[in-house]
C-alpha cells in the first residue's frame, strides 16, 4: 500500500458512532466534497500553502458540516490529466511544486445496525514541502483573490497570505541551508587536491575542469540516480577492508552520448503549452494536434519534458517551437482543409497507431 494512501486511510478511519468523521482539517489536511477541474486555482493555492509549510493532503470525497465520508460521485478525479494539472498550477506559482495523487476505495459501515458496508471512492493529492521556499504566485487569479507576488502559508485549517513570523523563518532557514551547503563544499575542497577539482553547473549540465575541458551530463540521469540510489552510512559496509563505501542499488540505464541543451531550460524552453496556445491565438486542442502531427516532442530543439514529481511532468517549448508553429499556421490559413485533416488524424491517433 502506498504510504500516502495508508496515511489518508488512517485519517478517515476515525469515525464516531453516527458516522461523523472525528478528524478535522489542519495545517496538513483539507477536505473537499468533490473534484472540479474548474477549481484548479483553488487547489493550487492550498498546495502552495502546503509547500511553504511542511506539506499536506487535499482529500476528496469528504463532506463538511457535518464531516462525513460520502465518496466521489463521478470519475472527474481519476480522469484528471496530470500533465495539464501540473501546467495549470505551475503557471500560477513558482518554483514548480512537487506533488502526487491517487485514489482508493474504502468500506464504511452502514448506520442501520446491519452488517452491511458502503464502498466509497476517495481521491487525494499530496504536496511535498518545497526545497526552495517561498513558493510565490507569478500571476493573478481574481476568483481566488491571488495577486502576483503573493505567498501563501498553511495555518491550521486555512491557507492564507503569509505573516511576518513565518516569512522570517523561511528566509532564515534558506540562509542557513545555503550557508551549510557552502561549508560542505569548502570542506570537500579543503580535503581534496584543488588541482583535480571541477565545478558543476547544474543549470546547464556542465562540469568545468582545470584542464580546459568541459564535460556535459544529463540532469535527468542525476535525478534518476538519486531516486534509485540507496546510500549506506560511511563505514557500515565494507567490501574492501578499511575503505568506507557508498553502495548503490537499482538498475540505471546509461547512454553513450546524452544531448544536453545549452543554457538554462527555463530560458531556452520558457513556454508551457497553455502559453503557446495563447500566443498563437489557437485553442489548446489545436495546439496539441499540431505538436503531435509535426512530432515536435521528439526534437529537443523544440521541446523538453521536465519531471516535477514522481507522477507529474511539464512539457516546455522553445522560441524555435513558437516560430515554427507561427510559420505552419500561416501556411495552414491558406489550406484550411489540411488543418481539418490534422485535427481529424489527431482525434483518431489511437485508432491508427500514431505517436501521442
Amino acid at each position: 500500500m502506498d504510504i500516502h494512501e495508508e496515511h489518508v486511510r488512517k485519517i478517515l478511519s476515525n469515525l464516531s458512532v453516527d458516522g461523523t468523521l472525528k478528524s478535522r482539517e489542519s495545517n496538513t489536511v483539507e477536505f473537499k466534497e468533490s473534484f472540479n477541474k474548474n477549481s484548479t486555482a483553488k487547489y493550487a493555492k492550498t498546495m502552495a500553502a502546503y509547500s511553504n509549510n511542511r506539506g499536506g493532503y487535499i482529500i476528496f470525497g469528504v463532506k463538511d458540516r457535518p464531516r462525513k465520508i460520502i465518496g466521489l460521485k463521478n470519475d472527474n478525479f481519476e480522469n484528471m490529466s496530470q500533465e495539464r494539472f501540473s501546467e495549470a498550477i505551475n503557471s500560477l506559482f513558482v518554483p514548480s511544486m512537487d506533488w502526487s495523487c491517487g485514489t482508493f476505495v474504502i468500506d464504511i459501515p452502514s448506520l442501520d445496525n446491519s452488517a452491511h458496508y458502503k464502498t466509497l471512492k476517495i481521491g487525494w493529492i499530496y504536496t511535498v514541502e518545497a526545497d526552495h521556499k517561498p513558493v510565490i504566485a507569478q500571476k493573478a487569479n481574481d476568483g481566488e483573490k491571488i495577486n502576483s507576488g503573493d505567498v501563501f502559508y498553511r495555518y491550521r485549517a486555512r491557507s492564507e497570505k503569509i505573516k511576518f513570523a513565518e516569512m522570517s523563518r523561511i528566509i532564515e532557514e534558506r540562509i542557513v541551508k545555503e550557508r551549510n551547503g557552502l561549508l560542505k563544499v569548502f570542506e570537500v575542497i579543503r580535503k581534496s587536491e584543488t588541482a583535480n577539482l571541477g565545478i558543476v553547473n547544474y543549470s546547464n549540465g556542465r562540469i568545468t575542469t582545470p584542464y580546459g575541458i568541459d564535460i556535459s551530463f544529463d540532469r535527468k540521469l542525476v535525478t534518476q540516480v538519486l531516486k534509485k540510489a540507496k546510500f549506506i552510512k560511511e563505514g557500515s559496509f565494507n567490501e574492501t577492508d578499511g575503505i568506507p563505501v557508498i553502495k548503490v542499488t537499482g538498475n540505471i540505464d546509461l547512454a553513450e552520448e546524452v544531448p544536453v541543451p545549452e543554457g538554462n531550460p527555463d530560458e531556452t524552453h520558457p513556454y508551457i503549452q497553455k502559453q503557446l496556445a495563447e500566443m498563437l491565438g489557437i485553442s489548446i486542442q489545436d495546439l496539441y494536434a499540431l505538436i503531435w502531427y509535426y512530432r515536435m516532442k521528439e526534437a529537443q530543439k523544440y521541446h523538453l519534458e521536465i519531471t516535477t514529481s514522481k507522477s507529474g511532468k511539464v512539457h516546455k517549448f522553445s522560441n524555435f517551437a513558437l516560430q515554427f508553429l507561427r510559420e505552419k499556421l500561416k501556411e495552414l490559413q491558406e489550406h484550411t482543409d489540411e488543418f481539418d485533416m490534422i485535427r481529424k488524424e489527431y482525434r483518431n491517433r489511437n485508432k491508427i497507431g500514431g505517436n501521442t
